[in-house]
């Protein structure tokens, strides 16, 4: 029987506070501060914080402190660089691997994602379960686990909030859902480099957006 440690437990935490909003990319938090709202000792908030550095999710400070890790516009590239070469081999390898029971849920996670995809929350949540389900079925764990690195760096280190209309990507989803299923690697691979591509240029806009109402604020 598996026992969860209170380092496994603080790091739990902590990664549920940057991903829920209420730790912020810049914002600088200590070691004590972090055992009091957790309501822990700080021996197993070291562990934990050691553990989010070596993720990229927090970065070291002097005096037991430590801040969030806040991407710039070139930490993005690099990220989304990161995505499309684990997700190339992700789509691909499920492709080839995926059992027909794992079809059908990612047929139906596509589906929800056309019902939801109007509701910002609901299609952001949808999208990353389509994306962690192909690469679990890819059958390599060590690439589940980097892409949840990214994508937790990715929504927890400075991403914009997009404004206005989002663009619908039901239709590219539908079209990689269709190559998996049709055990097509080749497009399937195609079409989600595209996907990726995509979603870095609509970063870009986004990045942009944010930074001409900082100066107009």
């Amino acid at each position: 029987m598996n026992t969860i440690t209170a380092s496994e437990q603080a790091y739990d935490n902590i990664r549920r506070m940057l991903t829920n909003g209420k730790l912020k990319p810049g914002q600088r938090v200590s070691q004590s501060d972090l055992a009091r709202k957790i309501g822990c000792s700080t021996v197993p908030i070291v562990e934990a914080m050691r553990r989010l550095e070596s993720e990229g999710l927090l970065v070291k400070q002097p005096r037991k402190m430590a801040r969030v890790r806040k991407l710039s516009p070139a930490d993005f590239e690099g990220l989304y660089l990161l995505r499309e070469g684990v997700e190339s081999v992700t789509v691909r390898l499920c492709t080839e691997r995926m059992t027909e029971e794992q079809v059908q849920k990612l047929v139906e996670l596509a589906q929800t994602f056309e019902e939801v995809w109007e509701e910002e929350r609901l299609a952001a949540e949808t999208d990353i379960k389509i994306h962690r389900h192909i690469a679990e079925c890819a059958g390599c764990p060590f690439l589940v686990e980097e892409l949840d690195r990214l994508r937790v760096l990715e929504f927890t280190a400075g991403r914009p909030t997009p404004h206005g209309r989002r663009p619908d990507s039901s239709n590219i989803h539908r079209a990689l859902v269709e190559a998996i299923v049709d055990r097509d690697a080749d497009s399937a691979e195609y079409i989600m480099k595209k996907h990726i591509r995509r979603g870095y240029q609509e970063l870009l806009e986004q990045l942009g957006e944010s930074t001409r109402r900082s100066l107009t604020s």
